[in-house]
């Protein structure tokens, strides 16, 4: 076990304990999924599985698929959401993911899990993650979409080839693309600016790509991704392809592990990133830089916080009822 993850007997209580909240405060819930962004797809398979998982455990769930025919407008939907005791958020990207519907939850006082409003739209925002400065950020500047190209090509020549073109604003590395030549960059801008109003151009991580699963400011594990069919964790790579999962890492140095497990647990101390999240990090020549804090992570069977938590013995339907029992009004204890 690294010294850095949250010990067996402290990772159980904690587990016992939101458990035992959910059960004891929210009886009705609302699992929340769907939406409009790219990552609607994915989301109905998060909130299917963790409405089923709820039911198992004895709850009376309502799923909230949005937008649909039966919540036509916002008083439909803040009428649905009135009657039950919390909200279950397993709504990704645009709207889910970027404290839009935290602050809806936030204004109607609703009990909600995922972290809250301010957190959520911060690191939605891969450009604004960029400026915490503790964290290794790999070398990249911010193109705007009404930037000129001739900007661009004055800039990258600060730049090594291969280097990522990528939305700052989606998930699910929708609109990722690895450029190996200049005359790529501006195609793969463009494929970037349909999901994002802001690109970001970075050096291309050629090492190990690891992810952290975080609870409730507790790290589980870490989980070295290992895609055979593309140079990165692409959509295709999530969620069709072939890609091995490893827990512990195989390839990634323990120094390396405890570093990604210190820091995951520091980000989110320092900015109050309470429930269930993962921390995504890459690699180049042994130093390990940061990517992303996923706020809203998967919740399928392929999906990697379940995995690490399970590889910790905790199971799928504990798990998603220990998230609910995170579910609260938080923005007031801020």
């Amino acid at each position: 076990m690294f010294k850095n993850a949250v010990d067996d007997s402290t990772l159980r209580r904690i587990i016992n304990d939101f458990q035992k909240r959910a059960r004891e405060n929210f009886r009705k819930v609302a699992v929340l999924m769907g939406g409009e962004s790219e990552e609607r797809e994915i989301s109905l398979k998060s909130g299917k599985a963790v409405s089923e998982a709820l039911k198992k455990k004895g709850y009376n769930v309502t799923e909230l698929i949005f937008p649909s025919s039966s919540l036509s407008s916002s008083s439909d939907f803040i009428s649905e959401i009135s009657k039950v005791d919390a909200v279950f958020v397993a709504l990704h990207g645009k709207l889910g993911e970027d404290g839009t519907v935290q602050g809806l939850f936030e204004f109607t006082k609703i009990n909600y899990t995922s972290p809250d409003s301010v957190v959520s739209s911060f690191f939605m925002d891969k450009a604004m993650t960029k400026l915490i400065q503790y964290l290794n950020h790999p070398k990249s500047f911010v193109v705007n979409k009404f930037d000129e190209i001739d900007f661009v090509f004055d800039k990258i020549k600060e730049f090594s080839f291969p280097v990522v073109v990528k939305p700052s604003f989606s998930g699910s590395s929708f609109g990722i693309s690895v450029v190996s030549k200049i005359e790529e960059i501006k195609s793969a801008l463009d494929r970037a600016f349909e999901y994002s109003s802001r690109a970001i151009i970075e050096d291309f991580l050629d090492g190990p790509e690891i992810t952290v699963a975080v609870f409730q400011r507790k790290a589980l594990g870490v989980m070295e991704i290992l895609p055979k069919e593309d140079v990165i964790f692409s959509f295709d790579a999530k969620y069709r392809g072939s890609t091995e999962y490893i827990i512990p890492p195989r390839s990634v140095p323990e120094e390396a592990c405890e570093y990604a497990l210190y820091i995951s647990q520091k980000i989110c101390d320092d900015f109050l990133v309470d429930g269930a999240v993962r921390v995504d990090f890459k690699m180049k020549q042994g130093k390990v830089f940061f990517l992303e804090l996923n706020t809203i992570p998967g919740m399928t069977e392929r999906s990697l916080l379940p995995k690490i938590a399970k590889w910790r013995g905790i199971e799928f339907d504990d798990l998603v009822e220990a998230i609910l029992g995170t579910a609260s009004v938080k923005i007031y204890r801020r």
